[in-house]
């Protein structure tokens, strides 16, 4: 089943809140749940998780302020009848185009998180898993609450902006360990975004890892010696 995704927003601009409407459309009755929408820019420095909310003309609204201009990648999840889809959508935000501070909440200074990857070289079309060991303040953090029913929500992109990925743990045990598993398709620089949720509050952790292309095996350059 095809699905068009249409985006209407008026003027947008850097350091502005912008309201977004959003549809989908597809021929024939699909029901739409878990509708999520992942912003990033086109450096891969930003990243916004947004649950939109139905209005009465049944269009999903939501709100987007964008730290400086460029090119912004919108990417809508959603789960309908065959399983999770994603559609995208650029859109230019005009205005400053400074590069902006990292982003970070208070408290955040309160939060370590050691990555390690299984395996540590990945390569595409393989699975590798991710397993984040959250601390706070020194301590295993094994208080995390569920975001929409998961421990944590990753989401990744290729530095093309090709590959998208939304991603979830098999386990969900509260921490202080979360491993996600992922299968990247392409090899290149992958920016991946994960949130969690203490004390009410979500949490980023940024990472960025190198993806190889499986080396082809020449079975002309094997000799028993």
């Amino acid at each position: 089943k095809e699905y068009e995704l249409n985006v209407e927003y008026g003027n947008t601009a850097a350091g502005t809140e912008t309201v977004f409407s959003l549809d989908i459309r597809s021929k024939g009755i699909s029901k739409i749940d878990d509708l999520h929408v992942f912003i990033a820019d086109e450096d891969l420095h930003i990243y916004r998780h947004v649950r939109p909310v139905i209005s009465g003309n049944g269009k999903y609204i939501f709100n987007f302020k964008a730290p400086q201009a460029g090119r912004y990648r919108f990417e809508v999840v959603f789960k309908a009848q065959e399983g999770w889809l994603n559609l995208s959508k650029d859109i230019k935000i005009k205005g400053d185009k400074k590069t902006s501070e990292p982003e970070a909440k208070a408290g955040d200074e309160d939060y370590s998180v050691k990555v390690k990857l299984i395996p540590k070289k990945i390569y595409s079309e393989h699975v590798v898993t991710i397993v984040y060991e959250i601390m706070h303040k020194g301590a295993p953090l094994k208080g995390l609450e569920k975001i929409d029913g998961f421990d944590m929500q990753v989401a990744s992109w290729d530095e093309d902006l090709k590959e998208f990925i939304f991603a979830t743990p098999k386990q969900n045990l509260g921490g202080p360990e979360v491993a996600v598993s992922i299968v990247f398709m392409k090899a290149g620089k992958h920016a991946v975004f994960a949130e969690f949720i203490h004390k009410g509050v979500i949490r980023k952790v940024d990472l960025v890892v190198d993806v190889w292309e499986e080396p082809k095996e020449d079975s002309g350059s094997l000799f028993n010696l």
